[in-house]
């Protein structure tokens, strides 16, 4: 070996390990996030889901509980007037919400609620906002399809839809947290972003995900939703719900990578999310999302979800 060939094996071997160190770095301030940085759900969350649950619901104890919480409730009145719901009338009140909207829902948009108010309070609007743009497309499509497909519960749709990302919260927090920009590539969510995310950060939004969800005592088939829907033939409780997110989830990112609505349903993925849908049947259902998607793209246009909202900084504490 001639000393070029041992400057490069030596030169190669500290690049590789700096990559290693810069990895494991960024493993530990994840793993720091996930046991100490993001708050656990409060208690009035899990009370408020018991209550929704019951038959028949106490409004004013569901109204007491949300209005402890101030700033929850005025986001939760904002986005009950918005685009999003077409209610016939301006709600004022929770109590109205609960009417109006229906328990269940209203049990999804205050977890959302809650958890965009954890992300805004981390990042900036600029990285806030593409992830809760596409998690609401994705929660109003799972909904959508979730009607053809005669899922049991139309609700747990949308709730997997809107909190399928959630674990890459963490990712997105720890990246805003180093000098050089956020890397494009994490804030979509491509085909190869799975690979890229344990290259970069030693773990996956969707095993963060699954950890998020158990440690936060959600029901067995969102959390396998927040595992499984870049894997959808893995699911197992209910691959259904979980085909059904998937399916919705990558056909808005077909979109949000510059696809054409032709393009992003000719995709062989979707046979992965469905696999006992007639071809004839899948067929209907992109169909609808090819009809659906603009129609709720200028929805979210004029009503987008609200964040950044009584924060200045990337980094301020909640």
């Amino acid at each position: 070996m001639n000393a070029l060939s041992v400057s490069w094996s030596v030169t190669g071997h500290a690049a590789l390990a700096g990559v290693e160190d810069e990895v494991r770095r960024r493993k530990q301030s994840l793993l720091a996030i996930l046991s100490e940085g993001l708050p656990t759900l409060p208690s009035h969350l899990f009370q408020l889901n018991q209550i929704l649950a019951s038959s028949p619901v106490d409004l004013k104890e569901v109204s007491a509980l949300i209005r402890s919480d101030p700033s929850l409730t005025a986001q939760l009145l904002r986005l009950c007037n918005s685009a999003l719901f077409g209610l016939r009338r301006r709600v004022t009140r929770v109590e109205e919400a609960a009417i109006l909207l229906g328990t269940e829902r209203l049990r999804n948009l205050v977890f959302a609620c809650y958890l965009i108010q954890i992300s805004c309070a981390k990042l900036s609007e600029e990285d806030a906002r593409p992830f809760w743009t596409h998690a609401v497309m994705t929660a109003m499509l799972s909904e959508r399809l979730s009607r053809p497909l005669k899922s049991e519960d139309a609700d747990q749709a949308y709730l997997g839809g809107l909190l399928h990302d959630m674990g890459k919260l963490p990712l997105l927090m720890v990246a805003a947290e180093e000098n050089s920009p956020v890397p494009v590539w994490l804030k979509g969510d491509g085909e190869d972003s799975l690979n890229l995310e344990r290259e970069y950060f030693g773990l996956d939004h969707c095993e963060v995900g699954r950890w998020l969800g158990i440690n936060w005592n959600f029901v067995t088939p969102l959390v396998e939703v927040l595992d499984s829907h870049h894997r959808p033939d893995q699911a197992h409780f209910t691959p259904l719900l979980a085909g059904t997110v998937a399916v919705a989830d990558h056909f808005c990112e077909r979109i949000e990578s510059g696809a054409s609505l032709d393009e992003a349903s000719g995709d062989d993925f979707y046979d992965l999310c469905l696999p006992g849908l007639s071809e004839s049947g899948r067929g209907i259902l992109l169909g609808i999302l090819r009809h659906e998607y603009p129609l709720m793209q200028r929805m979210l246009e004029t009503e987008p979800p609200t964040v950044g909202a009584n924060r200045s900084g990337r980094n301020q504490q909640p």
